[in-house]
């Protein structure tokens, strides 16, 4: 797979995975504080599941670098204590929110944008080495020249 295109389905993986990230951790948190059950749970495990695959070494590290940015962003709001009134949103998800920006958003941000800065990731697999060309037959090798005659010594 070339580059570009490892690359390209990397920042797809990475867009499609940030909102799935975002609502497991804040579902899940704020079920698991309240009482225990399974779906909730699921929803946690899940977004941790999700967090290693997007750190893991072949995906390309857009796949890490842009939930990083969000999830790091959406905390560094909340720390800094931005207004995000244009969030607007209901009273049911408010709860979730901040469990998100308070627990899970920093830490599943720091882990994906120290997965994405690894040199190594934005390079292309080495190209496998060439096949040793196929053996050839070995061709005769001619018979020695004849050996001279042999001269009678006078001594």
């Amino acid at each position: 797979m070339r580059n570009g295109v490892r690359h390209l389905l990397g920042a797809g993986a990475g867009l499609l995975a940030t909102p799935l990230v975002a609502a497991g951790f804040a579902y899940g948190h704020v079920q698991l504080r309240s009482a225990p059950d399974w779906l909730p749970l699921a929803a946690f495990a899940g977004a941790a599941l999700l967090v290693g695959v997007l750190a893991g070494s072949r995906l390309s590290p857009l796949a890490s670098l842009l939930p990083g940015l969000a999830l790091t962003g959406l905390a560094v709001a909340e720390l800094a204590r931005l207004d995000l009134t244009w969030l607007r949103m209901p009273g049911a998800y408010l709860a979730g929110y901040e469990r998100l920006v308070s627990f899970g958003a920093p830490a599943a941000g720091c882990v994906l944008l120290a997965a994405s800065v690894f040199p190594s990731r934005w390079q292309a697999r080495p190209a496998a080495p060439e096949a040793p060309p196929p053996p050839q037959p070995e061709e005769e090798t001619p018979a020695p020249p004849p050996l001279p005659k042999r001269i009678p010594s006078r001594y």
